[in-house]
């Protein structure tokens, strides 16, 4: 009996389960533009990202409808559509690559990245340490701008005046040590006073 008809892969999964772990690999493709993921997913990823980024390259309702029912993330519809589908606009296909990885430790697995050929232009992010200092000053220094723009110079001089004016708290009343409690009177202190 040969295999006629019977395309595609299995994955190890029922036809629900299957659809919904596609459905979810197709959305982060979209919205990521790189996944990592075995190879046997990836490859079947790859086949219905190329048809739907086809789709999108035209722009029409009936295109919109028909990725709609495999892509139903409004997020993942908007950046198809907007940016993905422009940028593939004079290729003719072939929009995404695998890169083949080392096999994954814990069951072998072959792993594969999934990433679209030409990815969107990024501005290029500093080295971890400098990027964070930049990112913790800079609000800090917005807050404090506003912070000076809201209040007018008299309004910001009587809350300090306010605070010097008012008396310190008093000091509450020391209570003294607590004193330790006696033994509790058992066979062993009634032996030992006697």
């Amino acid at each position: 009996m040969s295999r006629h008809m019977n395309s595609g892969r299995k994955l190890s999964r029922n036809s629900s389960h299957r659809k919904a772990l596609l459905q979810n690999l197709i959305r982060s493709v979209i919205l990521s533009e790189s996944i990592q993921t075995t190879t046997p997913k990836a490859k079947e990823t790859r086949r219905v990202v190329e048809k739907i980024i086809t789709a999108a390259r035209v722009n029409t309702l009936a295109a919109r409808r028909l990725v709609h029912k495999t892509v139903r993330d409004q997020a993942a519809l908007a950046k198809l559509f907007g940016t993905i589908g422009p940028r593939f606009k004079t290729r003719p296909g072939g929009y995404t690559r695998l890169i083949h990885l080392q096999n994954r430790v814990g069951d072998n697995a072959p792993m594969a990245i999934l990433e679209l050929v030409e990815k969107s232009e990024k501005v290029a992010e500093p080295a971890p340490d400098a990027g964070k200092a930049e990112k913790t000053a800079a609000p800090a220094a917005e807050k404090a701008a506003k912070a000076k723009q809201q209040k007018p110079p008299d309004a910001a001089k009587a809350p300090k005046a306010a605070k010097a004016e008012k008396p310190p708290k008093a000091a509450k009343a020391e209570k003294p040590p607590k004193a330790q409690k006696a033994p509790k009177a058992g066979k062993g202190a009634a032996d030992k006073k006697k």
